[in-house]
């Protein structure tokens, strides 16, 4: 069987291949992963806060 994937709605695409891999994840892993790198996105968001722009760069 074959497929032409750019066929498919995106959205469509996007439902059938997240559904294949749904019985496949830990959700809790994934959730975990998820909250980090959300907090180190935050921690560098912080730390660069104050930065300012040089003339040219």
């Amino acid at each position: 069987m074959q497929w032409e994937v750019e066929a498919l709605d995106p959205a469509e695409l996007q439902r059938l291949v997240l559904a294949a891999f749904a019985a496949h994840v830990d959700q809790d892993a994934l959730n975990t992963c998820i909250a980090e790198e959300q907090r180190q996105r935050d921690r560098l968001r912080a730390y660069t806060a104050g930065w300012t722009r040089r003339p040219g760069g």
